[in-house]
């Protein structure tokens, strides 16, 4: 069959690198086993068969919020990018114009799996294609949580200058101060294999204390747990030595304490040294993702988005692992 032109220049031109990184995602993405999620849960129905209109293949709406969340866009620049990367639509495998979403699609599709809780389902098949791959390690769990702003409520006075209204846009995010600096939002808590793949995600307000998730976060793993002092209890150290865990918690000095033990110090640059690397899914995600601030107003919506976050960050990794493992 002669080719097209819009299939020539599908097959020769685009950027190196984003060319390369969307066809390595374009292999390793579950995408047929998320389809068949999208079915059951009645959120996606294919047209085979029907007459009219086809539907937009589950592929492309699919395709569109990974690449969304991964270059951190909006839905109107989503579907602008669509329309002009030539990477962008070799990746979602489009070939004629009509196929490409528009905002609306993308919004509405993306708002469907939230409401579903689908986000989640998507992650967890993420993490079985690694899992298929060995590709997340059994050697021990690394947890840590970060900050992620939301707006700030904004403050009413009347006419004697009293506060008389101080809602916040989102009732769910808190404040919280962290080095002497207020903050207003949510946590975004993790836990990670020691190659820094996410394992788990859990979205908090901000002034939920880190220690409180970590049951949670940790309830799978029988090996080896490594923390900040943040997570430093001394019945957690003692419950997890009697399980046979190894607990690689850093330390801080208690009360009465002037300093820590040389065996103490030593310890804790051993553990940092592991435990540095649960920081690197927050470095790419805010900084890569350009993701700093909450997109959502809820904690049930912003857990969900956050699934889709560590679901995008967990695949962009996927081909170093791969490499190094070769």
């Amino acid at each position: 069959m002669q080719l097209s032109f819009f299939d020539h220049a599908m097959k020769y031109q685009g950027g190196k690198k984003s060319m390369k990184f969307l066809n390595e995602m374009k292999e390793i993405i579950p995408f047929e086993a998320i389809e068949k999620i999208l079915i059951e849960k009645n959120v996606y129905k294919p047209n085979k068969g029907k007459t009219g209109r086809p539907s937009i293949p589950s592929k492309i709406l699919v395709g569109s919020l990974f690449l969304q969340n991964w270059y951190g866009l909006s839905d109107p620049m989503t579907e602008e990018l669509i329309h002009d990367r030539i990477s962008f639509r070799k990746f979602l495998d489009i070939r004629d114009e009509d196929t490409i979403p528009d905002e609306t699609t993308i919004c509405k599709f993306r708002n469907k799996l939230i409401k579903e809780e689908i986000l989640g389902d998507i992650f967890e098949e993420v993490k079985k294609m690694m899992e298929s791959k060995r590709l997340i390690l059994n050697e021990g769990t690394l947890i840590d949580a970060t900050l992620i702003h939301s707006s700030e409520p904004k403050r009413k006075k009347d006419d004697k200058g009293k506060v008389i209204s101080n809602k916040a846009h989102d009732s769910d995010a808190t404040y919280t101060s962290k080095r002497g600096r207020k903050h207003h939002g949510l946590k975004m808590h993790i836990a990670t294999d020691t190659n820094g793949i996410i394992k788990k995600v859990i979205a908090t307000t901000a002034s939920t204390h880190d220690s409180t998730q970590f049951d949670k976060l940790t309830e799978d793993e029988n090996k080896a747990i490594f923390a900040d002092s943040g997570y430093m209890q001394k019945a957690r150290k003692v419950a997890l030595r009697a399980k046979g865990i190894f607990a690689g918690i850093v330390e801080r000095r208690v009360r009465g304490q002037s300093k820590l033990r040389p065996k103490q110090s030593r310890n804790n640059t051993r553990f940092s040294k592991i435990r540095c690397l649960v920081e690197l899914p927050f470095a790419f995600i805010k900084q890569h993702m350009n993701f700093r601030k909450t997109r959502y107003r809820g904690i049930e919506k912003n857990q969900q988005h956050f699934f889709m976050l560590a679901a995008c960050y967990n695949l962009r990794r996927t081909p170093a692992l791969v490499r190094a493992r070769n």
